[in-house]
């Protein structure tokens, strides 16, 4: 389409694009994505809006178009920031870890796009991104996280119709994202346009008709007078154009049309074997009869996709396929490995052209997964996978398999990871194969995919055998470790762990030792030595850095854990900070998501509720977002929201779905824990009941109790609510002795400490006495950890106790204290149940009556027996006999003992008042 046609029916769009690319200008950057079905104008649009400055990509329709197709145009044009990215990349040709690398990468490439922009701003066009590969998309989403505060606008156009429109849809929900649609051209518009194309003789109601509105269609409408409509039109436009060509310039045509939308005329002129001068000449007919349109210096494009794809359709299958070899051969040293290989595979399905598709496919392979991209590498290794089995090869596919593999690990989708890994196990005998394939898939708890990881590690044991290289052996017993405890077989786990460990501590590999690490800290930790814990925090801290973050984040954590276990607080929020910067330096997704859980779990613990919420929220769309394969990410949200609900007392916390969540989640034993008590803090009690009853049977499996160290604490509100002595007394023998903790479970919710759980136990016993100590003892720990929930439910608990044990005089206090702070942090549930407590024990310790109370508070207000009699219209002598009876009643001696003990009740009254009878005191609310 040449630009001299007319523009119509656009005015407000325009206006639209307009304004966001002046919003950019003056600092507040967008990403706008402009739809619509083919031909109805988004790229004339965007040419007309942005003029000569901006700067394009074009995506293709290529299987074999190499990763950061579009952006490598767009680099072109912006040297110095494709100079940046390239030094990102090549320093990054070690890096241990390539998922956290691909991170840092799309980070650095987004930072330098960002940059580019100032101060004068910049515009950058990408075209078709339904075709987008996934690093390119990977690249725009992050940058429509950046781009609102900076001059950078990035115009994407697209098609909303046919099989693509998934491909964009994440970056419609972005906040930096605006969108635009296109519509079809109405009546007004297609007169406008028909009058100013000269071709007012045209119906403009059947010219609408047949063209949808589609200016693109409408065109072809105008200029012929072929029945029919839409791409029909078009087409038939196409072929009568075409065969009004010499034959030569349709030979080219048709090599240009397998060669791709983008013309380049030495190709064309190499696949064609014809002089470059004869191509450039025919090529330049074909713009003329407006097939082609002038591109880049050296190139032309085909008028639109439709008119490049209806050529193409014309092409006897035979006659694509020899064109697709001839342009194979021809692009070898000149193209990258992707296209090669895509148009091998293209031509006639030889063993010869099937394999050598597969050679190309393999190296395009390699190229992705050096541009950490590692979706395409895994769609190449596919392919080429998909080549040799066609070819009737078996050589190598169990290697092949086992790449493939690799890289859909490394693109997140794990279970497919684990298929092609089995498979490959199946194809070969090399006990090295084996090893690698069932060392593919790690780093997850994920039930589903538990089963085929067990498979895998037991197949390679057995493979490798005890006299295997023991860095490998110690990676695999490591691994088989992980997934044993994952199970909720941790007794099993630990003997196999500490001999991961001891053999990698031998072995001197590095990795190895790191892979050991994980495995013995995942499986009982606090069984460990904290000296120990620390020791191997610090390790993995130090091995981790920046090139291997996970192992770095796991060190943090461990550290985090022992920090909170012996309430050091300021070692917590150091470690915080410190994960928080490896989550910016990295921008791996798992390493926020991380940091967010723990600042959830600390910002809980602490009382600030409302940031609490806020960080599970962000983690929650994270895990939706970026780590969806692994559902157990997702479900720490639910988890966490459970707990909160627990800890102000608000069922209102409970997330929709939890219920539903849990039913299908595997019987690991903190599922099997949260089903009841879900549904006790739900108040469905009965269920909760049966639940428990359920689980009662399994309490005593140390490998169900032991598994994680928040089952205990999780196992006292349904003990405490269903009076289930046996069980308590048994779990209180399994704390008796233990070192106290702090707290625990940070990267969930952080627990009460140890002191909380042993009086809970004391209390549900009878055991009065040894509750209350125990109590004290925890609020004390709370207190100097700041854990002021904590503080409240203790307080709650103390008073309580005292009250049972006899003492509701010393139960008030803390009842009251309770109750104040539990307003102040928003915990409703407590709140009530302090208030509850306070109204008890406030009447069991008060034995007088509403009279006597009255003549209290008058005698703490420092008024004598005639003012009291005065105010209350009493007589003098009944007065003092009231004295008398609260003196009795009391057990105290003079009428300044009285109106102490009426301040520590909080009973005033305001002597100010006149008098009148039957006037009452009042607590003071404090």
């Amino acid at each position: 389409m040449t630009r001299s046609e007319p523009f119509v029916g656009r005015a407000g769009a325009a206006a639209d694009l307009r304004g966001w690319l002046a919003a950019a200008d003056g600092g507040t950057g967008a990403l706008v994505l402009v739809g619509g079905p083919a031909g109805i104008g988004k790229t004339r649009l965007v040419e007309t809006v942005t003029g000569p400055a901006a700067v394009w990509g074009r995506c293709v329709d290529d299987p074999g178009a190499p990763p950061l197709w579009p952006w490598r145009r767009v680099l072109r044009a912006l040297p110095a920031v494709g100079a940046e990215i390239d030094q990102a990349l090549a320093g990054l040709d070690d890096a241990a870890d390539l998922v956290a690398a691909r991170f840092r990468f799309v980070a650095t490439a987004a930072d330098a796009l960002v940059a580019a922009a100032e101060p004068a701003g910049l515009v950058v066009v990408l075209e078709d991104v339904h075709w987008a590969d996934e690093a390119s998309l990977r690249l725009l989403g992050h940058l429509a996280g950046e781009i609102r505060r900076s001059r950078l606008a990035v115009v994407a156009t697209y098609r909303d119709t046919g099989p693509h429109p998934d491909a964009v849809g994440d970056l419609l929900g972005r906040p930096g994202t605006e969108s635009l649609r296109l519509e079809p051209l109405t009546e007004p518009d297609v007169r406008a346009y028909l009058a100013e194309a000269g071709r007012s003789g045209v119906d403009a109601v059947d010219a609408l008709r047949r063209s949808g509105g589609n200016p693109l269609y409408l065109k072809a409408v105008a200029r012929s007078s072929a029945t029919g409509g839409g791409e029909a039109e078009l087409r038939h436009l196409v072929r009568t154009t075409v065969a009004g060509l010499e034959a030569g310039t349709r030979e080219l045509l048709a090599i240009a049309s397998v060669l791709g939308e983008e013309v380049d005329a030495h190709v064309v002129a190499e696949v064609a074997a014809q002089p470059a001068d004869d191509v450039v000449a025919a090529l330049d007919r074909a713009v003329r009869a407006g097939v082609l349109r002038p591109a880049v210096a050296g190139s032309r494009r085909f008028t639109h996709a439709v008119v490049r794809d209806g050529i193409y359709a014309d092409l006897d299958q035979g006659v694509r396929e020899e064109l697709h070899a001839r342009a194979a051969a021809a692009l070898e040293h000149r193209a990258e490995p992707g296209v090669v290989a895509g148009h091998w595979l293209r031509s006639a399905a030889t063993p010869d052209a099937l394999a050598r598709a597969a050679d190309w496919a393999e190296a395009a392979a390699q190229d992705a997964t050096r541009s950490l991209a590692f979706t395409e590498a895994a769609r190449f290794l596919d392919l080429a996978l998909g080549c040799r089995r066609r070819a009737g090869t078996r050589d190598g596919l169990a290697a092949l398999l086992v790449d493939l593999a690799t890289a859909e690990y490394r693109a997140g989708r794990f279970a497919r990871s684990l298929g092609h890994a089995r498979e490959a196990v199946e194809l070969t005998s090399d006990p090295a194969l084996v090893a690698a394939a069932a060392l593919v898939v790690r780093d997850t708890s994920a039930p589903d995919l538990l089963p085929a990881m067990a498979e895998l590690t037991t197949s390679a044991l057995a493979a490798t055998g005890p006299a295997a290289d023991p860095a490998v052996r110690a990676k695999l017993l490591a691994q088989s470790a992980a997934v044993t405890a994952d199970y909720g077989r941790a007794t099993e786990a630990v003997a196999t762990a500490d001999e991961a460990l001891a053999l990698a501590e031998r072995s001197g590999d590095q990795e190895a030792l790191l892979d050991a690490v994980r495995a013995r800290m995942k499986i009982r930790p606090f069984e460990l030595p904290l000296t120990e814990r620390l020791r191997l925090g610090a390790l993995a801290v130090a091995l981790g850095g920046t090139g291997r973050p996970l192992v770095a984040l796991w060190g943090h954590k461990w550290r985090v854990d022992a920090a909170f276990e012996v309430g050091t607080v300021a070692v917590v929020d150091t470690e915080v900070s410190a994960i928080a910067a490896l989550a910016a330096t990295t921008r791996l997704p798992l390493v926020r998501w991380h940091e967010l859980r723990l600042r959830a779990s600390v910002a809980a613990y602490r009382g600030a509720f409302a940031e609490a919420r806020t960080h599970n929220r962000l983690a929650l769309e994270l895990a939706e977002a970026e780590l969806a394969e692994d559902r157990s990410a997702i479900g720490m949200s639910f988890a966490f929201a459970q707990q909160l609900a627990e800890v102000v007392g608000d069922p209102a916390e409970l997330p929709d779905g939890y219920d539903e969540l849990l039913a299908i989640a595997p019987p690991l034993p903190i599922t099997v824990v949260s089903r009841p008590l879900c549904a006790l803090i739900a108040g469905r009690l009965d269920e909760a009941r049966a639940g428990y009853d359920a689980l009662r049977p399994r309490l005593r499996d140390p490998d169900f109790i032991g598994q994680a160290p928040g089952i205990g604490p999780h196992l006292l509100p349904l003990l405490e609510a269903f009076e289930d002595v046996e069980t308590a007394e048994w779990l209180a023998s399994r704390f008796a002795g233990a070192s106290p903790v702090g707290s625990g479970g940070a990267g969930t919710f952080c627990s009460d400490c140890s002191s909380s759980w042993a009086g809970r136990l004391a209390a549900l016993l009878g055991r009065h006495a040894e509750a209350v100590a125990h109590f004290e003892e925890a609020i004390a720990w709370d207190t100097r950890l700041g854990a002021r929930p904590y503080v409240v439910h203790n307080r709650v608990r103390l008073a309580g106790a005292l009250a049972a044990a006899g003492e509701p005089a010393r139960a008030e206090t803390p009842a009251r204290q309770a109750a104040d702070e539990a307003r102040r942090l928003g915990m409703p549930g407590w709140l009530r149940q302090a208030t509850a407590l306070l109204d008890r024990v406030r009447t069991e310790a008060d034995p007088l009556t509403g009279r006597e109370r009255e003549i209290v508070a008058l005698v703490a207000g420092a008024l004598s027996n005639r003012q009291i009699a005065h105010r209350l219209v009493l007589s003098e002598r009944t007065v003092e006999s009231h004295v008398r009876s609260v003196l009795a009643k009391l057990g105290l001696a003079n009428r300044t003992e009285v109106a102490a003990w009426a301040h520590r009740r909080g009973l005033t009254v305001s002597t100010g008042a006149p008098p009148r009878a039957g006037g009452s005191a009042t607590r003071n609310p404090r």
